[in-house]
């Protein structure tokens, strides 16, 4: 039938089906905008975070751009991150209609991170703290969130950059990310980043990684190290080794024969990750170190004091981690020295370690980097060999401070395996490992910086004072109860004593003894372990109790002799009396505790 003249002829069925597609093209944008927004929401709400935005909206080809992006936590309600401009590619998914991201770029991103802050509140006894039990749900929720981004499909991962990021700690910054950069070649992944890790210390840094398709891991990373007295000085580093991962098995792992370089040192590393627990195992390996080895591959500032130690021979190293997250109390460490006739050689300036076995004059680093003087000698009325110390007092301390003081050679792994295991059920830091060599030689060379570097030259020096010094385990207890703080301006025992309870450091009663040991983990807060007329708060006579008890667990006291809680009291008579108001004079002082050690 031929159409007649004039008549409109009908589209044929490509023109129609191609303006269908040019409609549905046109009108996708508007579909997919507010699915995929909604599609957002509900991945935020299920991980327990609130989502928001400026502008969000679907472009061609296949990207998703976000403008001025932010999320907040739910409970308890938190600023978590946000940023000016997000922008993803989109790509198949194999035969699945769900798109993939293939690339992603972020600018201007801000994140928060908890507040690193110290527990300014009294712990309670020790004994009332959780013993047993896996990881708080803090730690456990980081470690699981840790294992599975590290056992993600690396080299099938979007492309990523991200620019302008900085990381806050509470208001404070704790890492800029000027950028970095994650892209794919010949089979691998290229990693490449710079930016500022702000610390203490400000240290900009920039680090370039290769995995390849093998299974190779090659990179290199540098970092300015600040130094006051010589501008900065630039750490390298270098790695070589083999990372593979098994998302079957859940496991990654460092192939034994991968390499750190640092400098001139060489460390060998292995380990794994294991999804299960979480659990992470890593060895390390030092062989044939030199003193002059460390000292030209670390930055002075790096270094401090031990820049000037002067230690002839060679040494290796061996040391292991093994933490599974869900047993807490299965952690293991170790660490050990193996000298190769090591010998000291002249003090350095900083670090004069011949003269303690002699009267001499202690420079004592305090807080907020200041030092004081105290003469070791008979000529300062205050200072007490060990045998005029009260035996009260010398065994309290070294039960709360060191109990196998006189058993390990300046670290105690055992020690370091317990806080492990408690700051993982903890879920924050209550418990350090810290030996009594470790802190003299903090009070003496160091300082109370906490920083990294500082806590292992505090390692190192430790170690040096135990192996490398004819000092005996009583000459440096005795050091250090003449040296350490108790209080405001007030360093020894005798000062102590004095203070406090104006009698003699070797007249001291156990009540006295107990409560000037639960004063040297914050000397600077004495007051609050007293109410207002200054008799002693319930929960410092918990923590002076516990230490009691431990004591004749040590067998330093007998069971007649550990007080119970109720019945401990001192009565201040020094100086620090007049911080409290006047007792009342018709009352009777009640008497203190006696017996002999």
């Amino acid at each position: 039938m031929t159409p007649r003249p004039g008549a409109a002829r009908p589209l044929p069925p490509l023109a129609i089906a191609l303006a269908a597609l040019v409609v549905l093209v046109l009108a996708l944008p508007w579909i997919l905008t507010p699915i995929i927004g909604s599609r957002l929401k509900a991945e935020a709400r299920a991980r327990g975070c609130d989502v928001r935005w400026q502008s969000l909206a679907f472009r061609w080809p296949l990207r998703v751009a976000v403008r001025g992006l932010e999320v907040d936590r739910l409970e308890p309600r938190q600023a978590l991150a946000r940023a000016s401009h997000v922008e993803a590619s989109l790509g198949p998914r194999g035969l699945s209609l769900r798109p993939r991201v293939t690339r992603l770029e972020m600018r201007d991103v801000l994140v928060r991170l908890p507040a690193a802050t110290d527990d300014d509140t009294e712990p309670v006894a020790a004994e009332d703290s959780r013993l047993e039990g896996p990881a708080s749900p803090r730690v456990r929720a980081a470690a699981n969130q840790l294992a599975q981004a590290l056992l993600l499909p690396a080299r099938r991962l979007p492309e990523l950059r991200l620019l302008d990021v900085n990381v806050l700690r509470g208001d404070s910054l704790f890492t800029r990310i000027d950028a970095l950069e994650l892209t794919h070649a010949g089979g691998g992944v290229l990693f490449a980043s710079h930016g500022l890790l702000a610390g203490e210390q400000r240290v900009p840094f920039e680090a370039a990684l290769q995995w390849q398709h093998d299974d190779r891991l090659e990179g290199r990373a540098s970092f300015e190290i600040p130094d006051e007295h010589a501008g900065a000085a630039r750490l390298r580093c270098v790695v070589d080794g083999r990372v593979t991962q098994d998302r079957r098995a859940g496991a990654l792992r460092v192939r034994e024969g991968s390499r750190l370089v640092i400098g001139r040192a060489e460390v060998e590393l292995s380990g794994e990750l294991r999804r299960e627990g979480p659990r992470l195992r890593v060895s390390l390996a030092a062989r044939g170190l030199t003193a002059s080895d460390v000292q030209e591959s670390f930055p002075p500032a790096m270094l401090g004091p031990l820049a000037d130690l002067s230690v002839r021979g060679s040494w290796d190293w061996h040391a292991s981690l093994d933490v599974n997250v869900a047993e807490p109390d299965s952690a293991r460490f170790t660490a050990d020295v193996v000298p190769h006739g090591l010998t000291l050689g002249a003090d350095g300036a900083r670090v004069p370690l011949r003269q303690l076995s002699e009267p001499f004059l202690a420079h004592i680093h305090v807080p907020r980097d200041r030092i004081v003087y105290r003469e070791l000698s008979g000529a300062n009325p205050h200072y007490r060999p060990l045998d005029r110390l009260s035996p009260f007092l010398r065994e309290a301390v070294l039960t709360n401070e060191d109990g196998a003081f006189y058993r390990h050679r300046g670290f105690n792994t055992e020690a370091i395996q317990g806080a492990m295991a408690a700051n993982l059920r903890a879920g924050a830091y209550r418990r350090g490992a810290g030996t009594i060599t470790m802190q003299l030689a903090r009070n003496l060379f160091l300082g109370h910086r906490r920083t990294l570097s500082r806590k292992a030259q505090e390692v190192v020096l430790a170690w040096v004072l135990e192996h490398l010094t004819p000092l005996s385990k009583d000459r440096l207890l005795e050091i250090y109860l003449n040296i350490i703080e108790w209080g405001p301006g007030l360093h020894g025992a005798d000062e102590a004593a004095r203070f406090y309870f104006d009698r003699d450091a070797q007249d001291l009663t156990l009540d006295e003894a107990l409560f000037l040991t639960v004063l040297v983990p914050s000397p600077g807060r004495w007051k609050s372990r007293l109410d207002r007329v200054g008799e002693l708060r319930p929960w410092a006579r918990s923590q002076m109790a516990f230490i009691a008890r431990k004591m004749s667990s040590r067998g330093v006291l007998t069971p007649e002799q550990v007080p119970n809680a109720e019945q401990l009291h001192i009565t201040l008579r020094g100086p620090a009396a007049q911080a409290f108001a006047p007792r009342d004079s018709t009352s009777a002082p009640a008497a203190d505790s006696s017996g002999a050690l």
